[in-house]
């Protein structure tokens, strides 16, 4: 994506969900409302970048009122509404699936466990409860976290040394580890930064006449390919979890607060700052 910053680009905002637009503990969003509103105001897509499922995110688009594509599965998936793009001559939403299918990943792992007593506890080794009770969840939201179609989040439950070799052996499998807030993921080698590319491209294509700047915010590792691959990357501030090393990206902004807050605080500082860089009237598409 290109860096240069140009008075006629527009805005497309990518965005992690848990411990980033939405509280670590509580789930909430209510701290991001502000900036929220008047991202939709200026018509400036809100593009999730989550390792939530389509059947989570879904829900969160309806209660949140957006309608813009998103990604899904730390970027194994990305979503387009009907008729979203110029181009599209679809009337039913697109999905886009970058990664291997989830009973794939899970024979891997099972065979992994078996061959070298690896210790570990995926989300398809769980029940609906345990999800719940793992990650704060009622169990219908427990259910939607556990319908997945290209990734494994698990708890690792042995030692760094044997990570290691885990994350080699799955690498040899043509599978990539990931380090979330609160799991590691299991999915094919694609990242939420590739994924965001893509998408991206999309913009450029569809409407060549515009010239198109990205934002991305995140607060954890799975975040950091998605950061490189923006405009502008905000590293969300965390509590909850040890954060990655951003010194390779000198133009990051870091946020003083948490989660949605930190969120608000910096999507509201970088509008105020690029006043000349996006509409504010007007239809975005």
């Amino acid at each position: 994506m290109s860096k240069e910053a140009k008075a006629t680009e527009r805005l497309v905002l990518f965005s992690d969900l848990d411990g980033t637009l939405l509280d670590h503990d509580s789930y909430s969003w209510k701290e991001a409302k502000p900036a929220l509103d008047q991202l939709k105001a200026l018509n400036i897509p809100v593009i999730f970048n989550t390792s939530k499922t389509l059947s989570e995110v879904l829900p969160l688009q309806l209660e949140m009122e957006l309608d813009h594509p998103f990604i899904t599965e730390n970027g194994m998936i990305t979503t387009i509404p009907a008729n979203y793009f110029q181009s599209s001559d679809t009337d039913k939403n697109t999905h886009y699936f970058h990664g291997r299918p989830y009973k794939a990943i899970r024979r891997v792992l099972k065979q992994f466990r078996e061959q070298y007593d690896f210790q570990f506890r995926g989300f398809g080794d769980c029940s609906h409860q345990e999800i719940a009770e793992l990650c704060g969840l009622s169990l219908e939201e427990a259910s939607l976290a556990a319908d997945r179609k290209a990734s494994e989040p698990l708890l690792w439950e042995d030692s760094e040394k044997a990570l290691k070799l885990f994350e080699k052996k799955l690498g040899k499998e043509g599978l990539h580890l990931t380090r979330g807030g609160r799991f590691y993921h299991v999915s094919g080698k694609g990242n939420k930064g590739a994924a965001a590319k893509k998408l991206f491209k999309h913009y450029l294509e569809s409407f060549p006449e515009r010239r198109w700047l990205s934002i991305g915010l995140g607060d954890s590792f799975n975040d950091i390919p998605m950061l490189e691959a923006v405009d502008i990357p905000v590293l969300v501030r965390s509590e909850r979890s040890r954060q990655p090393a951003t010194e390779h990206l000198p133009d990051i902004k870091h946020t003083e607060s948490v989660g949605p807050a930190g969120w608000s605080e910096a999507v509201l500082d970088i509008l105020e700052s690029v006043p000349k860089r996006h509409e504010s009237a007007g239809e975005l598409l």
